[in-house]
């Protein structure tokens, strides 16, 4: 099983003979589905979301776009409206809709990236 943040140093070569390290450390977030639209009264009132690396050019493994993040903090940009887990079992990236939106309500996932800072990948949902 794949989990987390995953870091991979590959060298490559460079003109006569010489290396260089490339950095594949993670620049952002792919979160899905980009767009969703659900109802807002149980049970058809929740949708899953799921985070995926972003890794430079050159990094683009399977291995590293591939793998389903689980170190996310999950945000919404109307808490009131629409709330997700954050909770590490069955319900982790679940937004669910607690009332009618007006429009979009934008989702943020943020991880670190390894080098001590973090990125963020975002999609939205409207609730019916």
């Amino acid at each position: 099983m794949i989990c987390g943040l995953l870091l991979l140093t590959v060298s490559v070569a460079v003109g006569c003979g010489g290396t260089s390290t490339l950095n594949c450390s993670m620049t952002g977030i792919n979160v899905s589905p980009q767009n969703a639209s659900t109802g807002h009264t149980a049970p058809s009132n929740v949708q899953h979301f799921d985070g995926f690396a972003i890794a430079p050019a050159g990094c683009s493994s399977v291995a590293i776009t591939a793998a389903r993040l689980t170190n996310i903090t999950w945000s919404t940009s109307d808490p009131v409206r629409v709330s997700i887990s954050n909770v590490q079992d069955a319900t982790y990236g679940n937004a669910t809709c607690n009332s009618a939106t007006t429009g979009a309500v934008t989702i943020t996932a943020t991880a670190p990236n390894g080098n001590g800072s973090n990125v963020s990948g975002t999609a939205s949902l409207t609730c019916l």
